[in-house]
């Protein structure tokens, strides 16, 4: 084969291989290849020249054979002459020596990286048209490298900007879902107060059917009181109290009357705690008992867990008072609860723990649910960061939180393990009266 062709040859198996090679190494794996078969040299290997020295990494490899092989001592002498021809003339990308070991070095620059130094063991040395027709395809080998660099950096920045994509889609949706909610909340607070309306007249009737019922009641035991003294009209009033089962129907309905006052007392309750929830706070910081809000949320959340679900609250202290705004915290206290629901998706027992030290205020949550590993725990108030599924949370939760918790000179701690449950520790500058 002449040499003409054996250099064209050459050029089109450097082409292809830039085309195709998926990563830098790959491409140098293949110069290499190609470089020593042209050469016919002995051996063939790649390594980098960092701060004016070559680096012979431990996974380097040699190739010879047809194979790459592990390194040999051969390398150590190729490396010194070649720096030596270096130190000679750093201008020079294309190093060659015809003494009694020749060999040749071709540089190549990696912008940001090492230089790449390509390193033959040659059997003989080379020819004037084949010294000639090698430093010809240098350019190619460096346009290679730079192409292939630049590919990566492509790759990377592709990958990046359609991660960026996602993450803006997907806060887009949580936005939105945050607007949803948001409007959900003045919406209940316009709902709430007006249903609490006509749950005063409703109240206000059951109090006045209470006195009826209680009138009747009266009424009924004076009627059996005077029956006594007339023979024939107690008779009658025995008989009609028999057919009517009149002492149950009154005993029923003072039972009927009672529940149906508790059961509005407790949706009048339940509309106030909503509406005190969703009215939003002004920021006036005032003094506030700590066990009330955590009360409040409590019922609130009632739906939230279930039969398998424990919800224990302890106060442990004569002094749950802090200052901060009602509304904000009881925010902070649904959002820890809620999230303690979630962790304990098959049950478990959630425990609130209000204590005191000198002059510290601590409300502790701690459930028996999934845990958290470390990296989740430093990434639980980040903005938008959620593990939940797409659709049941929008990541804002304990990040709104943190703000609030800012705003009262409150700090926040999480201690979790996997399977182990999670404790949130939140600590409130006492307030003294």
């Amino acid at each position: 084969m002449n040499d003409n062709l054996q250099i064209h040859l050459l050029r089109q198996q450097i082409g292809d291989t830039i085309c195709a090679a998926p990563s830098l190494h790959k491409l140098l794996d293949s110069y290499v290849e190609h470089l020593l078969n042209y050469f016919q040299a002995g051996c063939g290997f790649y390594t980098p020249f960092w701060y004016e020295e070559l680096s012979l990494v431990s996974s380097l490899r040699v190739y010879r054979d047809d194979n790459w092989q592990a390194s040999e001592e051969r390398v150590d002498k190729l490396c010194v002459q070649a720096n030596q021809a270096y130190e000679a003339d750093p201008s020079r990308y294309f190093l060659y020596s015809s003494n009694e070991e020749p060999f040749v070095c071709i540089r190549l620059q990696d912008q940001g990286h090492p230089e790449t130094w390509l390193i033959f063991g040659l059997d003989a040395p080379l020819d004037e048209t084949t010294l000639k027709d090698v430093s010809s395809i240098v350019p190619w080998l460096q346009n290679g490298v730079t192409q292939c660099r630049q590919g990566v950096l492509l790759n990377s920045a592709q990958t990046r900007i359609e991660e960026m994509t996602r993450g803006m889609a997907e806060t887009m949706s949580q936005l939105v879902q945050a607007e949803k909610m948001s409007e959900l909340g003045k919406l209940t607070a316009g709902i709430a107060h007006e249903v609490n309306n006509p749950i005063g007249f409703i109240r206000s009737n059951l109090e006045t059917l209470v006195d009826y019922v209680d009138t009747f009641d009266s009424l009924f035991k004076e009627l059996k009181s005077s029956a006594k003294t007339n023979e024939e009209w107690g008779n009658l009033i025995t008989e009609i109290v028999e057919k009517f089962d009149l002492d149950f129907l009154i005993e029923d309905a003072h039972e009927i009357v009672n529940s149906n006052v508790t059961g509005i007392d407790r949706i009048r309750d339940i509309v106030s705690d909503l509406y005190a929830f969703s009215r939003k706070g002004n920021g006036t910081l005032l003094p506030i008992t700590l066990t009330d809000v955590v009360e409040r949320c409590v019922k609130l959340t009632k739906t939230r867990f279930d039969n398998n679900h424990q919800v224990v609250v302890n106060c442990r202290t004569d002094r749950p008072f802090c200052v901060g705004d009602a509304s904000q915290l009881e925010q902070v206290v649904m959002n820890m609860m809620i999230n303690a629901a979630h962790a304990m998706p098959t049950g478990g027992t959630l425990t609130i723990d209000i204590s005191s030290t000198a002059n510290r205020l601590l409300l502790k949550f701690k459930d028996t649910g999934l845990g958290m590993d470390k990296v989740t725990q430093q990434k639980i108030f980040l903005p938008f960061f959620t593990t939940k599924p797409t659709g049941e949370g929008t990541g804002l939760g304990l990040s709104i939180s943190a703000g609030i918790l800012q705003t009262h000179n409150a700090t926040v701690t999480v201690e979790s393990e996997i399977n182990q449950g999670t404790e949130f520790v939140i600590s409130f500058p006492l307030y003294v009266e």
